[in-house]
C-alpha cells in the first residue's frame, strides 16, 4: 500500500512540473518539484530493496509456503506411497499388527488370532551355608562355611496361540547353573553353561471346561512345584517338597474346569524324566520309568482360581480358599537293581500322594500341605520304604510392600532292609535312607514392583540329619543351598539366601 502511494506522488509531481514549465511559470518552482521527484525516486529504490529482502526472509522461514501447488502435489505422492510402503511391511499377510506389554513383549494380530508373549526370569542370590564338622564323615574336605553368588534362574519364554485362541503353546528355556566341584590338580572349574528346555506344551481348549494338553510340562502333583518359582513366599522352595517333587514329565494330560472345581490326569514317562527320547531309554535294560500317570483335583471353596497361582496375597486381595489331592504312580526299570539317586527309576513300584489346604486373605496367606509314597516290589524282593513329610507355611503384609512369613516343614523316612546292596547306608546320600528331620525358615521379602521386582531372605534351621541329595525323582537339594549330612546323628545345618529377583 506504502509503495503504490509513494508511486502516485511521484507521478502527480512529475505532471505539475511538466505544466509549470509549458506555462512559462516560476522556474524556482519547477525546480523544486525536480528535486522532490529525484528524491522520491531514491526513496523508492531503498524500498524495494528492503522489500526484497523481506521477501527472501519469508521464503527462509515459511518454506513450504512457497511451494508451487504442483511441487506440493508431488511432495504429497511421495509421503502417501512411502505410508503405504510402511504398512505392508509391518505384517506378514496384509493384516493390522498389535504390539505392546502384556506380562511380556507380546506381538498379536488385529483378530487375535495369532500371538505371542516373550518373557523372562532373572533371580541373582547370595547364599550362605554351615554344616557343622561332626555332620560329615572323616577324611571329608568341604568346609563349615560356603557362600558366595550365584544365578539361581534365568529364564526365557515364548507363549500365545496361533489359528485361534483356542490353540496355544509355551515353550520356556532354562539356563543351567555350574554344579560346584572341589579343585585338585590337574582338574579344572567347569564351566559348561547350557541352556536346557524346560517346558514346551501344545493346548486345545475344546470349550465346555475340557481341554487337553501334551508335550512337557512341571506335574500338577505338588502344589508347592506347580507354583511358578518367581512368585513364591520364600527365596526358594521346601526341601520337603524337593524330596517328593516329581518335576517335569513328558506326556498327553486331560483337564477339566468349572466354576468351583478343577481336575486333571495325565499318562507320561515318570516324574523327572524329562528331555528324553524312546528309542534306548525305555526297555528293561535301562534304569528310566516303564510307564507312569499323575493327576490332581482341586476344589475351589471361596474365592477365584487366579488367586491360587501365586503363595502371597497382597493387602486388598479378596478373601479365597482352596483344598487339593493328588497322586503320582509308576513303574521303575524291570532290570531288578536299585538305582539309589533316582528312586523313582529303578526296578519297582512308586506311589506318591499329596493332600493340601490353601488360604488367602486381605494381606495375609495360608498353605499346608501332607505328602507321602511307598516304594514297594521292589528288587530281589526287599521290604518297602515309607516316606512321608508335612509342609506349614504362612505369610502377613506389615504394609503394602513387606511381607513377614514363616515355615516349618518336617519329614521321615522309615522301611526297607540294611542291605548296603539294597538301602544304602548314611553318607551314601539316598532318598530311602532312613531320616528323620525339621527344618525352620523365616523370611522377608520387599516387593518393589510386585513379583516383577522383588527383594528377598530367609534364614533356615535344619534339626536332624538330611541323608539325601536328589529327591525320589532326582531333584537334587543343591538348587535350595542344602548338603546332604554323612552322619545319622547330625543337626544343625544352616542355609542364609538373599535373592533379588527380575520378571520381563
Amino acid at each position: 500500500m506504502i509503495l503504490k502511494k509513494t508511486v502516485i506522488t511521484t507521478l502527480f509531481a512529475i505532471a505539475i512540473c511538466q505544466s509549470a514549465s509549458a506555462s512559462g511559470g516560476d522556474v524556482t518552482v519547477a525546480d523544486q518539484f525536480s528535486a522532490q521527484v529525484q528524491q522520491l525516486k531514491q526513496q523508492l529504490a531503498a524500498m524495494e530493496v528492503r522489500h526484497d529482502a523481506q521477501i527472501a526472509a519469508l521464503r527462509n522461514e515459511d518454506g513450504d509456503r512457497w511451494l508451487t501447488q504442483q511441487r506440493a502435489d508431488e511432495i504429497r505422492e511421495i509421503v502417501k506411497d512411502v505410508l503405504a510402503d510402511s504398512e505392508s511391511r509391518s505384517n506378514l499377510q496384509g493384516a493390522e499388527v498389535t504390539a505392546g506389554w502384556n506380562k511380556g513383549f507380546m506381538i498379536a494380530s488385529a483378530d487375535g488370532n495369532f500371538k505371542m508373549v516373550v518373557s523372562g526370569q532373572i533371580q541373582s542370590r547370595f547364599s550362605y551355608n554351615y554344616q557343622p564338622a561332626s555332620n560329615r564323615t572323616a577324611g571329608n574336605q568341604s568346609p563349615s562355611d560356603e557362600y558366595g553368588f550365584e544365578m539361581r534362574r534365568v529364564k526365557l519364554g515364548f507363549e500365545g496361540n496361533v489359528l485361534d485362541p483356542s490353540w496355544t503353546y509355551r515353550v520356556r528355556f532354562s539356563f543351567n547353573q555350574n554344579a560346584p566341584i572341589r579343585q585338585s590338580p590337574g582338574r579344572n572349574q567347569d564351566t559348561s553353561n547350557s541352556a536346557v528346555l524346560e517346558e514346551v506344551v501344545l493346548r486345545k481348549n475344546f470349550g465346555n471346561g475340557w481341554t487337553v494338553r501334551a508335550g512337557q510340562w512341571k506335574s500338577k502333583f505338588n502344589y508347592e512345584e506347580s507354583v511358578s518359582s518367581s512368585v513364591q513366599q520364600f527365596v526358594e522352595r521346601t526341601l520337603v517338597g524337593q524330596y517328593f517333587k516329581t518335576g517335569f514329565i513328558q506326556g498327553i494330560e486331560l483337564l477339566y474346569e468349572t466354576a468351583n472345581w478343577r481336575a486333571n490326569v495325565n499318562y507320561n514317562d515318570g516324574g523327572g524324566d524329562s528331555n528324553v527320547g524312546v528309542v534306548g531309554t525305555a526297555s528293561a535294560s535301562d534304569n528310566t520309568a516303564q510307564w507312569a500317570t499323575a493327576g490332581r483335583a482341586e476344589l475351589k471353596l471361596a474365592g477365584e482360581w487366579k488367586q491360587f497361582s501365586q503363595m502371597m496375597s497382597f493387602r486388598g486381595s479378596d478373601d479365597g480358599m482352596q483344598i487339593g489331592a493328588a497322586y503320582n504312580w509308576q513303574r521303575g526299570g524291570g532290570n531288578n537293581q536299585l538305582n539309589p539317586g533316582f528312586v523313582g527309576n529303578s526296578d519297582g513300584m512308586n506311589i506318591s500322594y499329596n493332600t493340601d489346604f490353601n488360604a488367602r486373605l486381605n494381606g495375609a496367606s495360608f498353605f499346608a500341605s501332607f505328602l507321602g509314597n511307598s516304594f514297594y516290589s521292589r528288587p530281589d524282593g526287599a521290604a518297602p520304604v515309607n516316606s512321608y513329610g508335612v509342609v506349614v507355611q504362612g505369610g502377613y503384609f506389615i504394609n503394602n510392600d513387606v511381607e513377614l512369613a514363616a515355615r516349618w516343614e518336617w519329614m521321615n523316612v522309615s522301611g526297607g532292609t540294611t542291605n548296603v546292596d539294597s538301602s544304602p547306608t548314611p553318607g551314601s546320600a539316598s532318598a530311602i535312607n532312613a531320616q528323620h528331620f525339621s527344618i525352620y525358615t523365616i523370611g522377608a521379602t520387599y516387593y518393589i514392583s510386585k513379583n516383577a521386582i522383588k527383594l528377598a531372605g530367609d534364614i533356615g534351621y535344619v534339626a536332624g540329619a538330611v541323608l539325601f541329595s536328589n529327591g525320589l525323582y532326582n531333584q537334587a537339594i543343591a538348587g535350595a543351598d542344602y548338603r546332604s549330612d554323612q552322619t545319622s546323628d547330625s543337626s544343625g545345618q544352616m542355609v542364609v539366601r538373599v535373592q533379588l529377583q527380575l520378571l520381563f
